[in-house]
């Protein structure tokens, strides 16, 4: 193989189950699609009814190759459970002998590889609910009778965490905190945006809010903050958990106009009208809605945690607030937002930037780990 290129160098691309078509099922897609991959393997049918909708790339099941499959697919039904002990019991010689396994996803790190295979992960994040957000959910019955199979569970991942040789992350955020519970470096990989697909049609005085109604996504103050404004808010995004009161309220205030789910299409035409994106998502891990505000050159008012803490820059492409409706209200009322943010500012999340980072770090740790084998 030619050090300098991806030719001749067998990859294959694991990503754990597919619940929903979302962030990390787009990332995957690309990943694959970038490295000539047209197959990930995954644990289980994806759930959804629709194919793919990011590409080409087929999902395919590797549960029939574990023994008692029957059993397996039971087990699949507690969710994220036993995927530590599907994915370590997956024999990997059975789907060929690549020289490298990309997966994506916590539970794939698991994987126990031949030892001249070049095992790289892509991080979306540590499981939060093992670590940074372990204390918000041990409250209740439910809570506190969970704690000791937490406490297994974080062992676990812990102890599979050497079989990685190599870890992309997917912002700043997630390069910290995988250095804060696994001590381990990590390399950040955007993931990437096709930015030739967003425009700018100028300021049709409303503000847009992108995402599920969800209680994390901090819809409630988002809604409550509009409420008493005399602005427009456009909310686009399919129904989530909020409280049925705080949705009874989205349908009586004047001020607001829910769209549902979008297609891209809409999508890309309400974040070219609008006068700004509000995003009051709390901690996001990475968050591509703030990114695609920028792409279309309007401001992001952002929540002051998370990826948008560093991505945001007061008065250079959007603004910061603190979460509540006050916070929000503030910024809306405050300044006046332009709409004219060049996309040259967002070089660091094109698609010709993934995949020549992605390229060069695998042809870098290849090299590296082909010389100690």
């Amino acid at each position: 193989m030619d050090k300098g290129s991806l030719d001749g160098l067998d990859i294959a691309v694991a990503h754990w189950h597919v619940n929903a078509w979302g962030g990390a099922e787009y990332l995957v897609t690309k990943l694959a699609d970038s490295v000539n991959v047209d197959t990930v393997y995954t644990l289980g049918e994806p759930d959804p009814d629709h194919t793919n909708p990011y590409g080409e790339i087929e999902f395919y099941d590797v549960t029939p190759s574990l023994d008692y499959s029957i059993v397996r697919r039971l087990q699949q039904q507690a969710g994220r459970l036993w995927e530590y002990a599907q994915w370590e019991d997956v024999d990997w010689r059975d789907f060929g002998n690549p020289d490298v396994l990309i997966t994506s996803g916590a539970t794939t790190r698991a994987i126990i590889t031949p030892d001249d295979t070049l095992h790289i992960n892509y991080c979306h994040s540590p499981p939060r609910w093992f670590y940074d957000l372990y204390h918000d959910r041990k409250d209740g019955l439910m809570g506190q009778l969970a704690r000791p199979l937490i406490r297994y569970l974080r062992m676990r991942d812990i102890t599979i965490d050497s079989r990685v040789d190599h870890y992309f992350v997917n912002s700043p955020i997630i390069e910290r905190r995988l250095w804060k519970f696994y001590k381990r470096e990590s390399e950040v990989l955007y993931p990437p945006l096709n930015l030739e697909r967003y425009r700018n049609d100028g300021d049709d005085r409303f503000f847009l809010h992108l995402g599920r109604l969800d209680e994390e996504k901090g819809v409630p103050a988002v809604v409550k903050a509009f409420e008493s404004l005399d602005e427009q808010l456009v909310m686009a995004g399919g129904e989530g958990d909020i409280d049925e009161s705080v949705r009874k309220r989205i349908d009586r205030a004047a001020t607001i106009d829910y769209r549902g789910f979008v297609d891209d299409e809409e999508k890309y035409n309400l974040l070219a009208r609008c006068t700004a994106v509000v995003f009051n998502g709390r901690n996001e891990d990475f968050g591509i809605v703030p990114v695609e505000a920028n792409a279309s050159g309007k401001f992001v008012l952002a929540r002051d945690e998370g990826f948008p803490s560093v991505f945001v820059e007061d008065g250079v492409n959007g603004y910061l607030h603190d979460g509540t409706a006050n916070g929000i209200q503030s910024v809306v009322e405050a300044y006046e937002f332009r709409n004219d943010i060049d996309k040259p500012f967002l070089s660091e999340f094109t698609e010709s930037t993934f995949r020549n980072r992605l390229k060069n770090h695998l042809i870098e740790w290849n090299t590296s780990f082909r010389e100690r084998i």
